[in-house]
């Protein structure tokens, strides 16, 4: 192992946990940071090139390494901080318990992600070599690598990070520069007219929400403005019209509550049959599926499998978990966290919310758990499926590149680790200084959550006419294949957000080729990532 590789693993490592935990909270959005990553490495590799002779599969090994802790703290961002909003004394005691608070955050992340690359090990030689997916990340990444000599790539990436720098130090203000750019613009003022209510509409100065909206483009930008739309035209006039006995938060709550639920019955339609298919596809007794069958059991590491099983019940048993509990969640995450890997290897795409919903919901009737109990089930499901998939992406990096699996596989551990001890006093520093909740950790996912397990756990309290029209109008979207998670981000989140995003996305309309101006914006996102940081500890 070259130390220069080292240390700029565990460098990318703490950068992708700190940037993905702060995205992970503020947006309804968790993009894949490698990409990014393999740009930084390749800039670092560059200025330090008279250490190393041919240095694009040490790029590779850094790159893999990172992008663990980017997938790591997405999963605690969308669904550990639900707990926040479940059971606020609890979470609040934890927080005022500093190392305590990193502990429990190390110790989830630490044992979901080692489960995750557990299963990564078993199925990464039919997933990569039988079966030949294609994992779109690792192959965009490989490229990425591949065309390291072309400088204008990296060129462009230091031209956005600068940019981006100068531009958000002209607007706080560092030192003896005083700021002169405003934080934000109003568009339109605060309006009503007759049952319509158009609140304000601001601009918020802010390079990141550009970034990921051009990167994202009109697959977030649709929905959200369809979730404005809606609250101005359909669900505030509704709520005039018919519930303004109920208070404004009881009544958007409760009508999100619906939509949310609405999501959870679509996933549950679907989700059984695609686990059913793959499962009836691995056991069916041919001669492809038993080669299968003898690889996978070839490919289990024994002494991992003892180490893991042992922590894994170790961890549940300090929680209280009932044995039967312990066992249920160990076989769905299992059987999860392939499907998602699979998923993953044929569209880039981890969907980890539609499986950590399918398995929370059932154990929350099988068994008697409590809200912390709950978030622990959902985000062991979400960090262990979305750490096999991006484990499994690093790998096919490493099979296009020539690097061993063995040489891989020890810098895919180091970056679970630095990511596991360093995601607790991330989120704790985060949370404890922007506050969940506010208009920069609004925490759209937790709160999606959190209103799903409120509607299965306390239905009656709610109003059932409000809750069924969200339902419908859920349904509605599904139907229409318009993503009722990110239409609840138009919907309930601050207005300023949505506009970012959307501008983001119609400034990708005007390029010919939005990827060749990826290395522009990854250079904005990761300059506005850090600018954040710098400006909460100063």
């Amino acid at each position: 192992m070259r130390i220069l590789t080292v240390l700029v693993a565990i460098l990318l490592s703490i950068f992708s946990t700190v940037v993905m935990s702060y995205i992970s909270i503020a947006i309804p959005i968790g993009p894949w940071i490698a990409p990014t990553l393999a740009l930084l490495a390749i800039i670092i590799f560059k200025i330090f090139s008279h250490f190393v002779s041919n240095y694009s599969g040490e790029i590779a090994l850094a790159t893999s390494a990172g992008s663990v802790g980017g997938i790591l703290a997405t999963a605690l961002g969308f669904y550990f901080t639900t707990l926040y909003f479940l059971d606020p004394i609890t979470f609040k005691a934890w927080m005022e318990n500093y190392w305590y608070f990193i502990l429990v955050v190390g110790s989830l992340s630490f044992v979901a992600g080692m489960f995750g690359i557990w299963v990564a090990n078993l199925f990464e030689t039919k997933l990569i070599v039988k079966d030949n997916l294609s994992f779109p990340i690792g192959q965009l990444v490989y490229k990425t690598i591949a065309t390291y000599k072309q400088v204008k790539k990296s060129i462009e990436l230091i031209v956005g990070f600068l940019i981006t720098g100068i531009f958000c130090i002209l607007q706080d203000g560092l030192w003896k520069i005083k700021s002169f750019i405003p934080q934000s613009l109003t568009i339109i003022s605060p309006a009503s007219f007759a049952i319509f209510k158009i609140p304000i509409v601001r601009l918020d100065l802010w390079p990141m929400l550009w970034a990921l909206g051009f990167v994202t483009g009109h697959v977030v930008a649709i929905p959200l403005v369809v979730g404005v739309l809606s609250k101005i035209l359909l669900v505030r006039p509704m709520y005039v019209l018919a519930f303004a006995d109920v208070s404004w938060m009881e009544y958007i709550i409760t009508f999100c509550s619906g939509i949310v639920l609405a999501t959870a019955i679509f996933g549950f339609i679907k989700t059984p049959k695609s686990l059913f298919k793959t499962a009836k596809s691995f056991f069916k007794k041919n001669e492809k599926s038993s080669d299968a069958q003898k690889s996978l059991t070839k490919n289990v590491n024994w002494f991992e499998t003892i180490v893991l099983l042992g922590l894994f019940t170790l961890f549940l048993t300090y929680f209280q978990f009932p044995v039967l509990s312990q066992i249920y969640l160990f076989v769905f995450s299992f059987i999860c966290a392939y499907q998602l890997a699979i998923i993953a290897g044929k569209i880039g795409l981890a969907p980890m919310g539609k499986f950590a919903t399918f398995v929370m919901v059932p154990a929350m009737f099988l068994f008697p758990l409590n809200y912390v109990q709950i978030v622990l089930v959902t985000t062991f499901v979400g960090i262990c499926g979305g750490v096999a998939s991006d484990i499994l992406f690093g790998r096919k990096l490493a099979h296009l590149s020539d690097i061993s699996s063995s040489k891989i596989k020890i810098y895919q551990y180091l970056g679970l680790i630095v990511s596991a001890v360093c995601a607790g006093a991330i989120f704790w520093f985060l949370i404890n200084h922007f506050g969940l909740g506010s208009d920069q950790l609004f925490a759209l996912r937790a709160q999606n959550r959190w209103m799903l397990i409120n509607t299965l756990k306390n239905a009656k309290a709610l109003n059932h006419w409000v809750l069924i029209l969200g339902l419908l109008f859920g349904l509605i979207l599904s139907k229409a294949k318009v993503s009722p998670l990110l239409v609840l981000g138009g919907l309930f989140m601050p207005v300023n957000i949505t506009l970012g995003l959307v501008i983001g996305a119609i400034g990708a309309l005007f390029v010919k080729d939005k990827q060749e101006w990826y290395p522009f914006w990854s250079g904005v996102y990761a300059s506005n990532s850090i600018w954040m940081l710098i400006k909460a500890i100063l």
